[in-house]
């Protein structure tokens, strides 16, 4: 990937709290926020922004990434990066080249993870990192977005904002990891209803796309079956 890790309109639709990288204090954060038009707004922005970001991760690298890091980095050893990760940067506006080296610095051992020695960590490693954390970042953030727009959607949502959820997350689902997708298909559902029911046998049937996502929207279309079977 080429070009800033966060296009400056990114950035400008994920304000506070959807940009913060703890997924805790961005849930307990959201479940607060009221339903209002301006709040629904936001989100509707943000989530269109959000899914472009993660569309474009996975047209480049498929439908798992490392970011050019070895996988010492997101095994075990995770855990004590990830507490220092959040430390440094604890919003998607924190992450820059300066606050990543700084963190490698602090919390790395090039030995370790890399199999190497620096003093300084080399550019290309910066630069890994930072697209990773991002990355975090913005998948958590899509997360959160689609579970509160679901959430008030039943009582909050107004006809169009519903539809263009709907629209949203049709659109890029079939596109995006499946981690997410197992989160946006049953949201599809939620928000759509049983007329969506041909679109999750398309992707059902789709043997382009992940088995997991293939058989999430499979789960939901036989759940619709089971719904409208006569008793």
């Amino acid at each position: 990937m080429t070009g800033p890790w966060v296009a400056p309109e990114l950035l400008a639709a994920l304000p506070l709290p959807w940009r913060l990288a703890d997924p805790v204090e961005r849930g307990k954060a959201t479940r607060e926020l009221l339903p209002d038009p301006q709040q629904r707004a936001e989100a509707l922005q943000a989530l269109e922004m959000c899914l472009a970001y993660l569309v474009d991760v996975r047209d480049r690298y498929g439908d798992e990434t490392d970011w050019g890091l070895p996988k010492e980095f997101f095994d075990d050893y995770w855990f004590i990066l990830y507490a220092g990760l959040k430390q440094s940067m604890p919003t998607l506006a924190d992450v820059t080249p300066e606050r990543v080296r700084d963190w490698a610095e602090a919390y790395l051992d090039p030995e370790d993870v890399f199999g190497a020695s620096w003093t300084t960590p080399p550019d290309e490693v910066v630069d890994s990192i930072g697209r990773s954390w991002v990355f975090f970042i913005v998948q958590g953030a899509t997360e959160s977005l689609v579970r509160w727009l679901r959430g008030v959607g039943p009582e909050h949502l107004d006809d169009w904002e519903r539809a263009r959820v709907v629209d949203l997350l049709k659109e890029a689902t079939p596109r995006l990891q499946w981690r997410l997708t197992i989160i946006t298909i049953p949201t599809i559902l939620d928000l759509g209803g049983p007329d969506q029911k041909s679109y999750f046998d398309r992707l059902a049937n789709d043997q382009g796309l992940h088995e997991k996502t293939r058989a999430e929207a499979e789960s939901v279309s036989s759940f619709i079956d089971r719904a409208h079977e006569p008793i």
